[in-house]
């Protein structure tokens, strides 16, 4: 199922749905974390520094694998509100030294409506760029966002999404259909309530195929678990379950244990350190 073609023409209309919504404009603040998680194939340790302040946010992270090998991120988004202009900056680069970018640019052009150009540049030098137009429409309980990208690679898609909430249940539902009559669906409902917060959705591709699956995060005492399934359109499964305790100090264990779908179990622990500045 090409759910990679669907996810990238989300990519696009979420940002326009992102302008539309509500910014924390908090002041300038920094939060650093670092942590190391033992697995099958070694030990993995990861930092990350994460600025924040008013219209931006800017993170840094550095994972080194058990042989050494290293892999970081640098991202970075800006947000002008009263102008209606937002901006998201992604470069992972690898061990080899190769690197993939993104670079996703939003413009508000009127009431509800907005420009979007996302721009991906692979670790071979190849690049792809995808544009559209967004007409973004406040309902009774919710929004709906509509419009048209254009891609270099699947030509054009149109794109319907809506989001709606009632009683506690926010669903939301989405399509993209593709220049020969084929779509990939998306539709999800959840709720959050005493700590706890349950999903469901499910994907159907282009040639029908239905992949599933359903979560659940809830928070403890001391810390948090999450248990994700996901069944595939050809039966077999695949399940996430992760738990994590904190010492009250931003310090604490993480364990992660996944069943894969040729039924192989693999489990991870590690531990971790958060710092926050001011």
């Amino acid at each position: 199922m090409h759910t990679s073609r669907f996810a990238a023409a989300a990519a696009i209309a979420l940002t326009a749905l992102a302008l539309a919504g509500a910014y924390d404009a908090a002041e300038a603040r920094t939060r650093r974390a670092q942590g190391a998680v033992t697995t099958q194939r070694g030990t993995v340790t990861g930092q990350s520094n994460t600025q924040r302040q008013r219209g931006s946010r800017t993170r840094d992270t550095i994972v080194t694998g058990p042989n050494g090998g290293q892999r970081s991120v640098h991202d970075e988004r800006t947000r002008n509100r009263q102008d209606g202009v937002y901006t998201h900056d992604r470069t992972t680069t690898f061990g080899d030294g190769t690197t993939r970018t993104v670079d996703t640019d939003a413009l508000r052009t009127g009431q509800g409506q907005y420009l979007v150009s996302r721009e991906v540049t692979r670790r071979n030098g190849e690049t792809r760029v995808q544009t559209g137009d967004f007409a973004v429409e406040q309902t009774g309980n919710g929004r709906t966002i509509t419009g048209d990208i254009n891609t270099s690679n699947h030509g054009q898609i149109d794109y319907t999404r809506s989001v709606a909430r009632d009683q506690g249940v926010r669903t939301v539902n989405s399509s993209a259909t593709f220049e020969d009559g084929t779509s990939i669906t998306r539709a999800s409902s959840g709720t959050c309530a005493n700590g706890v917060c349950a999903s469901a959705g499910s994907i159907t591709g282009r040639d029908g195929g239905v992949t599933t699956w359903e979560q659940t995060r809830a928070r403890t005492e001391n810390g948090a678990t999450l248990s994700r399934d996901v069944t595939f359109d050809d039966g077999t499964t695949r399940a996430i379950d992760r738990e994590r305790v904190g010492n009250g100090d931003g310090t604490g264990t993480i364990s992660r244990t996944v069943t894969g779908r040729d039924g192989e179990t693999r489990t991870q622990e590690g531990e971790y350190e958060i710092t926050r500045t001011p």
